[in-house]
């Protein structure tokens, strides 16, 4: 006597656990529509505070996928704003109880090619603090807090027409070298998706050298 395989049965009680686990947006202590606060400071591992980065506060829904058998998010909402000299951030969220996974993201724009996108540095899960009770108080640590300091470097090195023409058209490079000579400087912008690199002298465009292609390298 044959006897049917149980791994359904199983797969079904092990999604109904992990419903289960999940409270449902109405336990929030809120009435539909009330504002509700995201505050907090921005850091970097040494504690020091990260002025002038976005702060970008995701509101998804979430919800287990009996068809794919895993968790699945729709229907994104975000509110943005930046930090204060003392890297503080604040944001308002107006409580829907559609919504119930809530996560902050910091980062900072950075141009490529002709479009601008955030480069995300650090994200952090906030919902069960936000079903908790407002206001809500997260204070996230930026890992990576030396790529900010070289982004803005770099910006503050584009002075001349000529760089500002090339930054608008290529965004930032992938690599920068500089080499000082007695009297002038040459600065050198490499994209290497692109395939070209850019030789500025004194901020001057002197060449444009094409090479390969390396994919891939950003």
């Amino acid at each position: 006597m044959k006897f049917k395989s149980q791994k359904p049965l199983s797969l079904l009680l092990a999604a109904i656990t992990v419903l289960a686990a999940i409270p449902p947006a109405s336990a929030a202590p809120y009435e539909q529509g009330q504002r509700i606060q995201f505050t907090g400071m921005v850091s970097d591992k040494q504690g020091q505070p990260l002025a002038n980065v976005q702060v970008v506060l995701e509101v998804t829904r979430t919800y287990f996928s009996m068809r794919h058998l895993r968790r699945e998010q729709v229907d994104t909402r975000k509110v943005r704003g930046t930090t204060n000299e003392r890297g503080e951030y604040s944001l308002e969220w107006p409580w829907d109880s559609y919504f119930n996974h809530f996560e902050l993201a910091v980062g900072v724009p950075v141009r490529k090619a002709r479009t601008e996108e955030l480069q995300e540095l650090e994200r952090l899960d906030v919902t069960k603090r936000a079903v908790a009770g407002a206001p809500v108080v997260s204070a996230i640590v930026v890992q990576n807090a030396g790529f900010v300091v070289h982004l803005r470097e770099f910006l503050a090195s584009v002075r001349t027409d000529d760089q500002r023409r090339v930054y608008d058209e290529m965004g930032r490079p992938d690599k920068v070298e500089t080499v000082q000579y007695p009297s002038w400087a040459e600065v050198s912008w490499w994209y290497f998706e692109t395939g070209r690199v850019y030789r500025f002298r004194d901020g001057h465009l002197e060449q444009v050298v094409p090479f390969d292609p390396v994919k891939g390298s950003r």
